[in-house]
């Protein structure tokens, strides 16, 4: 038992010291070539060193797309070192399964997919604001602000014509419907404030009510509050990219739009791939153990290597083309999205029963 847990640590070590180090040499290179890239798009009031400081700041998502990868050349690395050794061999023959060095593998890339989670639940949000702040030459606040926004509750319409984070509207329009779409009451204002959940305090506000017999009422109000499921943290969360937002953050926005209008796509395709994330680095890992026992142990540390770069660029590709095309021909980018996943979990499977 004891020399069991012995060669569980060394395996353990072995690949989470591959992983990390793939990990930072992948990171390191993916800066330096976007830093060059971000060169050729410097202006007066864009300098080198504004370039620098908006690629250090997007590093978090750069580490984050990156990290499947990672997972893949680190988990060949270090079990190609060992294979290389003859280590493998001598645990096979001491009565190891395969299945439990496949395990100790799996466990060292649950160290990636922690720190997966991490980035973006708690990192990207917030580096990616500052990355487009600098880019922008605009504060974090001001990218909170809505210009022309459009939005749904129900049998409600509501156009907002300036909107911030902080609460604060201009120029609001609501229109209110029946259940049959006919045109209920118009309701503008010149400006109004978040005051709790569900309420709005608008101002300067006239209001024309579609009576019954077809007349119309006009009533004007220096202040009426007005029941909106709109709250600030919404309005600011439609001026960022979905990819930007971070997994509880969609969740919650898309509850609200599912509530009150419908979710668009593009919300529910940022919010799958932040699931499978997780999943693809674990099916990558499987993958490169498969290489390792299966196909590729014969092959020498160079070889392994472009095999793995290649699939794993393929599988990135694959998944980010299927992804987008899913916005049109699935009813679910949830489908489209753990396909290469499932298609990659089959095929390491596979290789590795028939290894064993």
């Amino acid at each position: 038992m004891l020399a069991r847990r012995i060669v569980a640590k060394h395996v353990t070590k072995t690949t989470v010291l591959a992983m990390v180090g793939a990990t930072a040499v992948l990171s390191i290179l993916q800066i330096l070539f976007t830093y060059l890239g971000e060169l050729s798009s410097l202006k007066d009031n864009y300098t080198a060193w504004n370039a620098l400081q908006y690629v250090l700041w997007g590093a978090p998502r750069y580490l984050y797309e990156i990290l499947p990868i990672a997972a893949l050349i680190g988990a060949v690395l270090g079990l190609g070192s060992m294979a290389s050794n003859s280590e493998l061999i001598v645990m096979r023959a001491a009565g190891i399964s395969l299945w439990r060095i496949v395990g100790w593998v799996m466990r060292s890339a649950m160290l990636l997919v922690i720190l997966s989670f991490a980035l973006s639940e708690f990192v990207i949000p917030y580096t990616n604001e500052q990355a487009k702040s600098i880019k922008s030459h605009r504060s974090v606040a001001a990218l909170g602000e809505v210009k022309g926004y459009w939005t749904r509750e129900g049998q409600r319409f509501i156009y907002i014509d300036y909107a911030n984070s902080q609460g604060t509207l201009k120029q609001v329009q609501v229109v209110d419907f029946d259940e049959n779409y006919r045109m209920k009451s118009l309701l503008n204002s010149e400006e109004g404030q978040f005051l709790k959940e569900g309420q709005w305090n608008l101002k300067q506000t006239a209001q024309v009510n579609l009576l019954a017999n077809g007349q119309a009422q006009v009533v004007d109000q220096n202040q009426q509050n007005l029941a909106l499921a709109l709250q600030p943290k919404y309005v600011h969360m439609v001026t960022i990219d979905p990819e930007d937002l971070a997994p509880s953050q969609l969740l919650s926005f898309m509850d609200y739009m599912h509530e009150y209008s419908q979710v668009p796509k593009t919300y529910l395709l940022a919010f799958w791939k932040n699931v499978g994330s997780p999943f693809a680095l674990l099916a990558l890992v499987l993958i490169a153990c498969s290489f390792i026992f299966g196909p590729l142990r014969q092959q020498s540390m160079g070889f392994r290597l472009v095999i793995a770069l290649f699939v794993g660029l393929a599988f990135y590709y694959v998944q980010d083309f299927l992804g987008y095309a899913s916005l049109i021909y699935a009813p679910s980018p949830a489908w489209f999205v753990f396909l290469p996943i499932v298609f990659m979990f089959g095929i390491g499977s596979y290789l590795l029963y028939r290894a064993r």
